[in-house]
């Protein structure tokens, strides 16, 4: 009965309980995988990014997380990256490395240069240097003025015009007598005199408008001499902090040159913020008119700080979309418009993994609209470019930054199944040119004593971590079996370790109902049949229908043409397996076999292949010394939805072989199995569900010891089956029947010999298939006289 299971035995457990063992640290299995990620991790050359493909639950992203954690730790920490105003170009940022942790300093530094200009700028202007340069500017203004204006005057008193300068405006008065004319006496004027002073006032009106031009000039000659003062005085005052600051990141390539432009914009950036003040001061709380900060044109935009960390970044992106892996500019809004500038530059994941590793779900990133063409872009060129969205209904500023791309230089890792890999192996040409490493997840791992260390080990760690009572050594050995039953073969265990943490926190939890101090192996079974009982309500329901005879199903006795294949059903989180009837029917004609399930388009083209060799096969037994003339139809009966698979082709080929010969076939063992054309029994999936589904019916309706299931030979490897069946096996209750050839199972299941053909190429007599090939030949001989309007006596 060792076929029947491999046992996971005591000498390969040499423990009581998991306590004894010592936690797993790291990982183990997937070892083709982790290769290919360590050579991909190792390999900085363009374009060797990684994917890594695989079941769901097999451990990709913990055993990624590892890995990748210990390279990351043992590379250098990458750059801080700033951007800063650019002086020469304000609508394109510049963006500046610097050592890791140094970004954040430079950021410090010219908040306090700002805070530093606001205190040691107005000092300065109250400082007696400062005035007395411009009382110097406002005295040398003055005195040209007056020159200037006793000019006019003595222009205008030739002419009995007296001219004042009031506030910067010009008066003017006539005089009579060297007495000023009031505005009555001049009304009432006669008009003739009235025409002669205002022809007098025409008269100086050069002289007048000289005088203007002469004061706008020595205005704006000293506006500008103050503000070239204060500009020198605050360039002055400032020059020392400015070189302070080039000392200090003298070894950062670009940035004594920045804080050059910083130093010289330094008055006018003064001169913005005072009038910002005025603005404010005169507006007694109403809203300012922009929403520029103070010296803005000094602030950094810190986009990535790496200060405390160690080696170089790992970013796992669980929300790829196209803003959060380039960045994008953020946007407020102020009265209805939208405003942004550089210090409103937001990283993305491409930035913040910069020098490191940047690790996504490829399902999450396809979903996004247009994230995986920028990701695209964005390691071809070697670049990260700011850019919004191609579609991007928002409102937006009128003009907006661009920011200069960033180098990249980093190691994208995508984790997905093998749909994801494919399609985008197929659909996309960039695609191999860019994750050229493919590291591939299998779902299982030989069942080898070293193996079964680490899987004990790993189980010892889970008790460790999640504080769960300690495993039995009987217990393991459950676990274990289960690992290989999941990984449908004896010699091999599941590497889905998702199932396994599963197994282990549900029998825990049945021990911890006993109140045991361990968990043991009826802990595991437990947790098992809770778990069947929780999922299996479809199961249960088809079950059921069997029981009351809804569903038509014999399991004892013998019927010509009718045979139990044997249905494998997948839920997705629970899978299980029902015998199936089929039956077959023979009659006159030249129709051929006809799939029914086929005709009515219920099912898939595995099944329509399987039912075409099925044809081929009975054309090779039947039909070698002459035509191939009969109707025949198969169907699986009660089934409503598609049938896929071609497990169902021998019990198909069976059922059509008794038709034929009229050979009773035994109803209390069900076949599944492939075909091909040589009649050769071909390995199918599943073998443990479906054996166990059988043995489940036949318990139902009453084991009688002729009831059991033939598989395909090649699959008693893959055979580990639960102790019940076993123990029903063992007791001649039930029976498997491992066959290579459909000749086997036609005797198994009509108990007459299969035959041979004999030299003459006649069938031997009394087997099953010449039994067929009579019933064959007299089907085509009654064809043939139909045809021909003879009788069955060829008369």
């Amino acid at each position: 009965m060792d076929r029947l299971r491999h046992r996971c035995l005591a000498e390969e457990l040499p423990f009581e309980t998991t306590d004894d063992v010592k936690p797993l640290k790291g990982m183990f299995g997937h070892d083709r995988a982790i290769a290919a990620i360590k050579f991909g991790l190792a390999n900085k050359t363009k374009g060797f990014n990684i994917f890594a493909l695989g079941d769901s639950g097999s451990g990709k992203t913990s055993i990624l997380r590892w890995i990748v954690n210990q390279q990351a730790r043992k590379e250098p920490t990458p750059s801080d990256w700033v951007y800063l105003h650019n002086f020469d170009d304000p609508y394109t940022p510049v963006a500046v490395a610097l050592p890791p942790g140094r970004g954040q300093a430079l950021q410090s530094d010219m908040a306090r240069f700002v805070r530093d200009l606001k205190r040691i700028i107005p000092n300065m202007q109250e400082g007696k240097t400062y005035r007395a340069l411009g009382m110097r500017i406002e005295e040398q203004y003055q005195k040209k003025l007056e020159t200037a204006l006793k000019k006019l005057k003595k222009a205008g008193e030739k002419l009995d015009i007296r001219i004042d300068l009031v506030e910067g405006e010009l008066l003017f008065q006539f005089l009579t007598n060297g007495d000023p004319v009031n505005d009555e006496d001049f009304d009432n004027m006669p008009l003739d005199q009235r025409a002669e002073y205002e022809a007098r006032l025409r008269t100086v009106r050069h002289d007048i408008n000289e005088f203007v031009t002469q004061q706008q000039k020595l205005g704006k000659a000293k506006r500008e001499r103050m503000s070239k003062m204060g500009g020198d005085q605050i360039l002055a005052v400032t020059q020392e902090s400015i070189e302070e600051l080039k000392k200090r990141y003298a070894d950062i390539e670009g940035l004594s040159g920045w804080f050059d432009k910083v130093w010289r914009f330094v008055p006018e950036g003064f001169e913005s913020y005072q009038q910002r003040l005025e603005e404010s001061a005169k507006a007694d709380g109403a809203p300012p008119r922009t929403l520029a900060a103070d010296f803005v044109e000094f602030a950094v935009n810190l986009v990535v700080n790496n200060k405390g960390v160690k080696g170089a970044p790992v970013i796992f992106e669980n929300a790829p979309t196209y803003r959060n892996l380039i960045g994008y500019l953020e946007y407020a809004e102020y009265f209805g418009l939208s405003h942004t500038d550089f210090t409103m530059i937001r990283p993305g994941a491409l930035h913040r993994s910069n020098g490191g590793y940047l690790i996504i779900q490829v399902g999450d990133l396809l979903r996004q609209p247009q994230a995986w063409d920028v990701l695209k872009k964005s390691l071809r060129n070697q670049e990260i470019a700011i850019t919004e969205p191609e579609v991007d209904h928002r409102g937006r500023a009128v003009v907006c930054p661009r920011p200069t791309p960033i180098p990249l230089s980093i190691k994208v890792i995508l984790i997905g199944n093998h749909e994801d890999y494919y399609a985008l192996f197929d659909l996309d040409d960039d695609f191999s040119r860019l994750f050229k490493v493919k590291a591939e997840f299998s779902p299982w791992m030989p069942r080898s004593q070293a193996n079964i260390n680490a899987y004990t080990s790993f189980i010892a760690r889970l008790c460790k971590e999640d504080g769960l009572l300690p495993f039995h050594w009987e217990a393991v050995a459950e676990l274990i079996d289960q690992g290989c039953r999941l990984a449908d073969h004896q010699q091999k265990i599941t590497a889905r370790f998702i199932e396994l943490i599963n197994l282990v926190s549900e029998s825990h939890y049945w021990a911890a109902q006993r109140n045991s101090a361990t968990v043991q192996r009826k802990d595991v079974h437990s947790a098992l049949e809770a778990r069947r009982h929780r999922l299996g309500q479809i199961e249960e329901s088809i079950y059921e229908q069997i029981r009351e005879g809804t569903l038509l199903l014999d399991t004892k006795g013998a019927v010509i043409g009718q045979i139990n294949g044997i249905a494998l059903y997948d839920t997705g989180d629970h899978l299980f397996a029902i015998p199936s009837r089929i039956t077959a029917r023979t009659y006159t004609g030249r129709a051929g076999v006809v799939s029914i399930d086929r005709e009515a388009k219920l099912s898939g083209v595995i099944h329509d292949k399987a039912s075409l060799i099925l044809i081929g096969l009975i054309g090779h037994l039947y039909a070698q010394d002459k035509p191939l003339s009969l109707s025949a139809s198969i169907v699986f009966e009660q089934t409503y939805g598609e049938i896929e698979g071609d497990s169902a082709s021998c019990a198909e080929l069976v059922a059509l072989i008794s038709s034929l010969g009229n050979l009773p076939l035994n109803q209390g063992i069900a076949v599944t199995g492939s075909l091909n054309q040589r009649g050769e029994v071909q390995p199918i999936g599943g073998v443990n569900e479906k054996v166990e589904g059988v043995y489940r019916i036949c318990k139902a309706k009453g084991l009688d010891g002729s009831q059991g299931v033939i598989i395909p030979i090649q699959n008693v490897v893959n055979l580990m089956l639960g102790d019940e069946v076993i123990q029903a096996v063992e007791k001649g209750l039930f029976h498997i029947y491992p066959i290579s050839h459909i000749d086997y199972g036609l005797e198994i299941l009509t108990g007459y010999r299969a035959g041979r053909r004999k030299a003459s190429g006649e069938w031997e007599k009394g087997t099953v298939h010449w039994a067929a090939d009579q019933r064959l030949r007299e089907l085509s001989r009654y064809l043939d006289n139909a045809e021909n309007g003879f009788d069955e006596e060829g008369e």
